[in-house]
C-alpha cells in the first residue's frame, strides 16, 4: 500500500467520537444536565463507539501485516494504549477525589478502579477470579470497550500469528462461528446449568456483540489493499462481507434509524476505498485534529464532562435567574 497512515481515518474517529460525547453530553445523563431533557437527539449517538470497532477492524488487519512477532504486536499496542490510560485514569480520580464532594459519580472515587481500568480489563472478570468478592468497576463507564477491543486484538493476532497465509479464512470462519454460536445460544431458554454458564462466559467475553462491526472493518480493509493493488476479491470475502451485514440487519431489522446508523458506517468506508474523492471534505485539518486525539478524548470526556456540565451551568444558570430579578 502506498502510505503508512490513512488520514481520512482521522476523520472517520473524529465522527465517531464526536458521536459519542453528543451522547453523554445530551442523552446519556438527563437527571444531571441542567437543561435535562431538552436537547435529548442523540440516542443513537452512542453507536460512534461501534463505529470505533470497525475502524479498529481496519486498522488491526493493516498493523498485522507491518508487525514482524505477537510480541512485537502487543507492544506497539501496549505503548499506543496504555499510558493514555494511565493518565486519564489518575486524572480522572485525583480530580473526582478533590472535586465531587455530592458523590455524583462514585466509582470515580475509588483507588483500586484505576488498578482495575489499567488491567483493560472487564471488573466482572477481575472479581470472579478473585477469592473474595470485591466490587471493582471502572474509573469511567466508557472504558467499557477497551476490554472489546482487546478481545478483539488477541483473536485477530492469535490467528495471524499461527497460520498468516491462511489468515483471511481462518480469521472470517471463526468469527462467523462465534457469531452464529452466540446468536443460537441467546435464543435457548433452558435452564440448564451448562446453558448458564456459557450465557455468562458470553457477557464477560463480549467481544462477539461487537464482532460483526470489527469483521466488517477488516473486509474493508482487504478490500482496501486490493483495490490499490488491481486485485479482485475473492468470493469469500464478498461472502463474509455479506454475512456479517447481513446479520445486522437481520439481528436489528426492527430498529430502522439504527440500520440506517449502520448503513452509513458502510457506506463512509466503501467511499473510502472506492471513491475516496467523494469524500475529501472530511479529510480537514479540523477533522484531522479531533481524530488524533479521539482516544484519549474518549477516557476523559464522560464523567468530567458531565460533571463540568453539572456544576458550571448549574452555576451560570442560577448567576442569570439572580441577576434578572436583582
Amino acid at each position: 500500500m502506498q502510505s503508512s497512515r490513512i488520514d481520512v481515518l482521522d476523520s472517520f474517529r473524529a465522527i465517531a467520537i464526536l458521536m459519542v460525547i453528543c451522547f453523554h453530553f445530551f442523552t446519556r445523563w438527563t437527571s444531571l444536565y441542567p437543561y435535562g431533557t431538552s436537547y435529548d437527539f442523540f440516542g443513537y449517538g452512542k453507536y460512534g463507539v461501534h463505529f470505533f470497532f470497525m475502524i479498529s477492524g481496519f486498522v488491526i488487519f493493516f498493523t498485522l501485516e507491518k508487525t514482524a512477532t505477537f510480541k512485537q504486536f502487543w507492544k506497539n499496542r501496549f505503548i499506543r494504549l496504555f499510558p493514555s490510560m494511565f493518565f486519564a485514569s489518575v486524572l480522572t480520580y485525583f480530580f473526582f477525589t478533590v472535586f465531587d464532594t455530592d458523590f455524583l459519580f462514585p466509582t470515580s472515587h475509588y483507588f483500586k478502579n484505576i488498578l482495575v481500568s489499567l488491567t483493560f480489563i472487564q471488573p466482572d472478570l477481575i472479581s470472579s477470579l478473585t477469592h473474595y468478592r470485591f466490587e471493582l468497576d471502572y474509573i469511567s463507564g466508557c472504558y467499557w470497550s477497551l476490554w472489546v477491543e482487546i478481545q478483539f486484538y488477541f483473536l485477530a493476532a492469535t490467528v495471524y500469528y499461527i497460520s498468516s497465509k491462511r489468515f483471511y479464512t481462518c480469521f472470517f470462519l471463526i468469527a462467523g462461528i462465534l457469531v452464529i454460536a452466540s446468536f443460537l445460544l441467546s435464543h435457548m431458554y433452558s435452564n440448564s446449568f451448562l446453558i448458564a454458564k456459557l450465557k455468562a462466559l458470553r457477557s464477560i467475553f463480549n467481544l462477539i456483540n461487537a464482532l460483526p462491526f470489527f469483521c466488517l472493518g477488516s473486509v474493508f480493509f482487504i478490500f482496501y489493499k486490493n483495490n490499490v493493488s488491481q486485485l479482485k476479491n475473492p468470493f469469500f470475502l464478498k461472502a463474509s462481507f455479506v454475512f456479517f451485514l447481513g446479520f445486522l440487519f437481520f439481528n436489528n431489522y426492527k430498529d430502522v434509524i439504527l440500520l440506517g446508523v449502520i448503513l452509513l458506517f458502510v457506506l463512509l468506508f466503501f467511499l473510502m476505498v472506492y471513491y475516496p474523492k467523494s469524500i475529501s471534505f472530511l479529510n480537514n485539518k479540523f477533522l484531522n485534529a479531533i481524530g488524533v486525539s479521539s482516544y484519549f478524548l474518549y477516557l476523559i470526556h464522560e464523567n468530567l464532562g458531565v460533571f463540568l456540565i453539572h456544576k458550571n451551568l448549574l452555576v451560570l444558570e442560577r448567576f442569570i435567574f439572580y441577576n434578572q430579578f436583582a
